[in-house]
């Protein structure tokens, strides 16, 4: 429970921004809500190889620490993270050559095919810091601090969701409203996901100068 209680409350918090963001786009029609399902119908595909690597990633840095080998787990939470980066920019670059195809398949016309192409033209970014964050996460469950995971997901679907993408919208007004949403979602990311990044390194340090006292 001291584990898996956080970890079930950390993943709510995605569906928490999740309809934020939609009521901040619903504001201009139609075509952007559409876009956006369109959207989110592609992610999960598109990224398929993250939420993969977050699960197996986790059992290599539990069975390294507890066999006190930490220069392994920090090795294992850099590949992790160079592999997510890796990833996330080769399916942004298959996103962007993929945009016509997917208005295509979806049947998104207009202003709906417009902000599809926005987001696998520049939305997708927010995805390098979301990916690192979910790397992060599965650190802090495998590692002992599952807290941490929670603070950062609420904290990315509050403080980094709200105020950015109502601040973009407004930014972007009537006609780039949603775009302007995108970036700020991104921006908001950007910042957590950074955070978490850099609070993994220091769970392992902390983590090590334990071992060494051992």
């Amino acid at each position: 429970m001291s584990i898996g209680l956080p970890a079930i409350l950390a993943n709510l918090a995605t569906p928490v921004a999740a309809v934020y963001i939609t009521r901040v786009i619903s504001d201009f029609g139609e075509a952007a809500v559409a876009a956006t399902a369109t959207t989110d119908r592609v992610i999960p595909v598109a990224f398929g190889v993250i939420f993969a690597l977050t699960g197996a990633v986790g059992p290599i840095l539990g069975q390294n620490l507890g066999a006190r080998l930490m220069h392994r787990v920090r090795r294992a939470l850099t590949d992790s993270f160079l592999l997510t980066i890796g990833y996330v920019l080769v399916a942004w670059f298959l996103l962007f050559l993929a945009s016509p195809g997917l208005n295509w398949a979806f049947d998104a016309h207009g202003e709906n095919a417009r902000l599809v192409t926005f987001f696998c033209t520049y939305g997708v970014v927010a995805w390098l810091f979301i990916a690192c964050l979910f790397v992060a996460n599965t650190a802090f469950n495998n590692l002992g601090f599952p807290l941490l995971a929670t603070a950062f997901n609420w904290g990315r679907a509050t403080l980094g969701t709200i105020p950015f993408a109502t601040i973009g919208a407004r930014l972007g007004g009537p006609e780039h409203g949603v775009e302007g949403a995108m970036l700020g979602v991104a921006a908001g990311a950007a910042i957590f996901g950074l955070g978490a990044v850099a609070a993994a390194y220091w769970v392992t340090a902390r983590l090590a100068k334990r071992i060494e006292k051992l």
